[in-house]
C-alpha cells in the first residue's frame, strides 16, 4: 500500500474542507524562565504552524471524561508531528494536545485527530 499517496490524499481532504486557509498557531515549548545556576534564563516560546481543521464534539462523543463538551476536535495533516501537551491556538485562546490521536497504520503518520482542551490562563 503506498502512504505517501494516502497522506497526499489526507492532506488534500483537509485543505478543501477547510478551505485552503486552516492554519493555526501551534506552542511546541511554552515560554518562561528557568533558573540555571541561580541565575534566570529566558526560555522563549517554540511555534509552529499546522494545518487543518477544528470543530466542537457532537453530543453524542462527550462522555465527560476523555472529551468533555467544552473540547474542540481536530483534524490536522501529518506534515508537523502533534504531541500530547503542544498547545493549539483557536480563536485568540490556547487549547492543549490531550490526546494526539495520529492516524497510522505503518511509521507513516497520514494525519493527526487530535483532543484539544482549553487551557485556564496562559501568559
Amino acid at each position: 500500500m503506498n502512504y505517501a499517496e494516502i497522506k497526499r490524499l489526507a492532506s488534500a481532504g483537509i485543505a478543501f474542507f477547510s478551505d485552503g486557509d486552516g492554519e493555526f498557531k501551534c506552542i511546541i515549548q511554552a515560554g518562561g524562565v528557568d533558573i540555571v545556576g541561580g541565575v534566570e534564563v529566558e526560555k522563549p516560546e517554540i511555534t509552529t504552524t499546522i494545518k487543518g481543521l477544528v470543530r466542537s464534539p457532537r453530543v453524542r462523543e462527550v462522555d465527560g471524561e476523555t472529551i468533555r463538551v467544552t473540547d474542540k476536535l481536530g483534524v490536522f495533516n501529518g506534515d508537523v508531528e502533534i504531541l500530547n501537551g503542544y498547545m493549539v491556538e483557536i480563536d485568540g485562546e490556547r487549547y492543549v494536545v490531550t490526546e494526539a490521536r495520529p492516524i497510522r497504520q505503518t511509521s507513516t503518520t497520514v494525519a493527526y485527530r487530535p483532543i484539544l482542551r482549553r487551557v485556564a490562563v496562559h501568559g
